[in-house]
C-alpha cells in the first residue's frame, strides 16, 4: 500500500528534528536554500519511482530526545594507525586534530574548520542533494558535526582519518556532516564508521560531501555497523576534476534500516571512479544502495561493483544510474550487481540503468539475482562438506571480489559480523 504523508506529519517531523538538534547543538549556520527546499519539496512516498521500494511513512513516527549520555565508544580497528575522531550523535567528543595552518592539511571536527578556516570550505561544502531531496534538506536545515578533511594542493595527509559516527541508547535524532576537500594533485585516505549501541533508535540523518581536484585522489572506506534500530539516511555527494581518481568502498555490514544515496560527478576530463559495495540485511532489515554517475567531460572512467545478499525476510533495493552527457565522448564504465537469496521470503529489487546522450563510449551495465548453484553445492558436499560449510563457502567466495578491495583491518571485521550473522563460525 502507498503511504501518503500529510503536511502537516513530515512539517511536525521537520521540527521535532530542528528542535533536537538545536538542543543538541548545531554546527554553521542552516543552508538558506535548504530551508527553502523543505518546504517546497514534497515528503517521499511509493508512488515516486526513486522510493518506489523505500517507505519512509515511519519516520514521521520518530519522537528524539536529547542524549544524556555522550561518553565515547570504544575505538574500532583499534589496530589501525589513523588520525581518529569520535562523535556522538553529531556532537564532537575526541580526535586527533592535525592542524598545518591556513596554508597546509587539516583534519579535524567540522566545527572547528569552521571557526578557524571559514573561507577555505566557502564555494564547495554544499550538498547538491540539500536542494532536490526532502531528507537532504532536512539534514542541511539544521546540520551537526562530522569530520573536516582539507588537503591543500601539492600536500598528502601523513595519515588515513578514521571518523567515528556513534548513536547511543535510547530515541535520538543525528545529522552529521563530512565534508572532504583534496586540492589539486593532493592525496588523503578516509575512513567513515558509524555504529549504534544495541538499544538505539530515532534516524541517523547524514551527509558526506567531497571535491576531488585536478590530479588528486581520495580513498574512502564507509563502513555501516549498526545494531539497534536506528533508520539510517545517508547523502553522499561527490564531484571530481581532471584526471583525479576517486575509490569509494561501502559496506553495509549490519542496519536495520538504511538508504544510501550516492551521486559522483565527473567535472573533468580523464577522470576515473571506483565505487564497490556489500550488504547483507537479514531478519527483516531493510537496505537500499541508490547510485547515480554523471559523465558530464570526455574521457572518464568508471568502474561499479555492488553485491549483496538478503536472508529471512529481509529486502535489498539496488538502483544504479550511469548518465553519460552530450559531448562527453571516448567513455568507459561498467557496472554490475550481483545479489544472492539466502530466504524463501527474502526481497531484492534491483534497477541498473544506463542514459547515454554521446555516440563514441563503451558501457555496459548487468544485474544477476539467485540462490546458490546447485552444481557447485554438489561438487562441495561430495567432497566431505556438510550443507552448511558448503553454503558458507560459497557466499564468502561471492562476497571477496568486493570485501578483498577494503584494507585488511577493515575487511577483517566485516568478514567477522557477516561471520557471525550467517553462523559460518
Amino acid at each position: 500500500m502507498n503511504e501518503v504523508a500529510a503536511p502537516t506529519q513530515h512539517a511536525a517531523l521537520a521540527a521535532r528534528v530542528s528542535e533536537a538538534c538545536s538542543q543538541a547543538g548545531l554546527v554553521g549556520e542552516p543552508h538558506a536554500e535548504a530551508l527553502a527546499a523543505l518546504e517546497a519539496i514534497d515528503y517521499p512516498t511509493t508512488r515516486q519511482e526513486r522510493w518506489r521500494y523505500t517507505r519512509v511513512a515511519r519516520f514521521l513516527e520518530v519522537a528524539p530526545s536529547a542524549p544524556a549520555d555522550l561518553t565515547a565508544p570504544p575505538a574500532v580497528v583499534g589496530n589501525l594507525e589513523a588520525l581518529r575522531f569520535t562523535f556522538v550523535a553529531g556532537q564532537y567528543i575526541n580526535g586527533d586534530v592535525l592542524d598545518e595552518g591556513a596554508d597546509g592539511c587539516f583534519a579535524g571536527p567540522v566545527s572547528l574548520a569552521l571557526e578557524r578556516y571559514p573561507e577555505r570550505l566557502k564555494g564547495w561544502s554544499k550538498s547538491d542533494f540539500s536542494t532536490r531531496e526532502w531528507f537532504a534538506a532536512l539534514q542541511a536545515s539544521a546540520p551537526q558535526d562530522g569530520v573536516c578533511i582539507l588537503v591543500p594542493e601539492g600536500k598528502s595527509l601523513p595519515r588515513p582519518v578514521l571518523a567515528h559516527h556513534h548513536m547511543p541508547d535510547g530515541v535520538h535524532v543525528s545529522q552529521p556532516r563530512d565534508l572532504i576537500h583534496i586540492g589539486n594533485n593532493a592525496a588523503a585516505e578516509a575512513i567513515l564508521w558509524s555504529d549504534n549501541a544495541a538499544q538505539s533508535a530515532g534516524m541517523l540523518n547524514a551527509a558526506i560531501t567531497a571535491s576531488v581536484g585536478d590530479g588528486a585522489s581520495l580513498s574512502l572506506e564507509i563502513v555501516q555497523d549498526e545494531p539497534g534500530s536506528v533508520h539510517h539516511m545517508g547523502h553522499h555527494h561527490f564531484t571530481q576534476g581532471s584526471n583525479s581518481k576517486l575509490t569509494l568502498r561501502t559496506a553495509t555490514a549490519c542496519a536495520h534500516w538504511l538508504r544510501n544515496d550516492l551521486h559522483i560527478v565527473q567535472d573533468g576530463t580523464h577522470a576515473d571512479s571506483t565505487f564497490h559495495g556489500c550488504y547483507l540485511p537479514n531478519g527483516r532489515q531493510f537496505v537500499d544502495h541508490h547510485t547515480r554517475i554523471d559523465h558530464a567531460h570526455p574521457d572518464g572512467q568508471s568502474n561499479e561493483l555492488y553485491k549483496g545478499l538478503a536472508a529471512d525476510k529481509s529486502t535489498a533495493v539496488f538502483n544504479g544510474k550511469i548518465m553519460v552527457h552530450k559531448d562527453a565522448q571516448r567513455i568507459e564504465a561498467y557496472q554490475s550487481n550481483s545479489n544472492l537469496l539466502l530466504g524463501e521470503q527474502a526481497s531484492m529489487y534491483s534497477k541498473p540503468e544506463l542514459e547515454i546522450y554521446a555516440d563514441d563510449v563503451r558501457c555496459s551495465h548487468g544485474c544477476t539475482t539467485g540462490q546458490f548453484d546447485k552444481e557447485a553445492l554438489f561438487y562441495l558436499r561430495s567432497r566431505g562438506m556438510t550443507e552448511t560449510a558448503a553454503h558458507n563457502l560459497l557466499v564468502q567466495a561471492f562476497l571477496a571480489e568486493v570485501l578483498n578491495g577494503f584494507r585488511p583491518e577493515i575487511r577483517d571485521h566485516v568478514h567477522a559480523v557477516f561471520s557471525r550473522r550467517l553462523g559460518w563460525n
